[in-house]
């Protein structure tokens, strides 16, 4: 644990409230190098006599980080930086679905079915799953969750000449995996993955479903994950909740 002596003082400008600078320094040291997830921080007492604030000041800015997820209080531990609740791996040669992600951690996966409709492709669909313009595709939208708490919403788009007879009686129990379905069903096993990332902000629904403000700001992830073969499978719009998702990726580095 980084003692209180160590920490910096805060130089914030002088019209924001004290609580807030004291929430801003530790939520950098949180998200920078100073602390890691499990981590102990300071306690009130340190923070107050290493920052120069009252311990109410300090009280304030912490309940606030723990109401948001960054913290957590262990009773009389202390308070401890929050490990994230999933750990998402990514990479192009990665393709796994989150039922068997979140069981390999150890957490316990659920679902929510939110939408399941077959429509014509529209031309950006279309253009990710290499079809024309109008071939139907299933359209499968989830509330994920890990442990109970939901931390992402998915919308998978598929060909339906790929999955006849997919429904939405499939995605009933709350562990269903649909790449389960896909190789146990339908024998196609997904290998690939074309991924990007990007922050972007939640809409109303989204911020409901997540339990974020409005307008929150959310990682959103996009993939085409494709077969052996190259075929594209499905095209993923993953909406990721920032502070209970953590994206991780490895990578062989060859030199030239």
């Amino acid at each position: 644990m980084q003692t209180g002596t160590d920490l910096p003082k805060l130089n914030g400008p002088l019209h924001v409230p004290l609580y807030l600078q004291v929430e801003a320094s530790l939520k950098e040291m949180i998200e920078g190098l100073v602390y890691s997830p499990g981590d102990q921080i300071p306690s009130e007492r340190e923070l107050s006599e290493a920052l120069g604030v009252s311990r109410m000041t300090v009280r304030r800015a912490v309940e606030n980080l723990t109401r948001r997820g960054l913290l957590e209080r262990r009773s009389t531990q202390g308070t401890y930086v929050k490990q994230p609740q999933v750990l998402r791996r990514v990479g192009k040669e990665f393709a796994q679905g989150l039922t068997q992600m979140l069981r390999m951690t150890g957490a316990a996966p659920g679902s929510r079915l939110l939408l399941f409709e077959i429509i014509p492709a529209p031309v950006k669909i279309a253009e990710k799953l290499q079809l024309r313009v109008g071939e139907m595709v299933v359209v499968l939208r989830r509330l994920r969750l890990a442990n109970g708490t939901p931390f992402c919403i998915e919308t998978s788009y598929l060909p339906q000449k790929l999955v006849p007879g997919l429904c939405a009686e499939d995605f009933a129990l709350e562990n269903t995996s649909l790449y389960a379905i896909l190789r146990e069903r339908y024998a196609i096993e997904v290998s690939k993955n074309d991924e990007t990332l990007k922050m972007s902000y939640a809409t109303p629904e989204e911020a409901e479903l997540l339990g974020l403000r409005p307008n929150s700001p959310i990682i959103l992830l996009r993939s085409v994950i494709s077969n052996e073969n190259d075929q594209a499978v499905e095209y993923l719009k993953s909406v990721n909740h920032p502070e209970r998702v953590v994206f991780h990726s490895t990578a062989v580095i060859r030199s030239l």
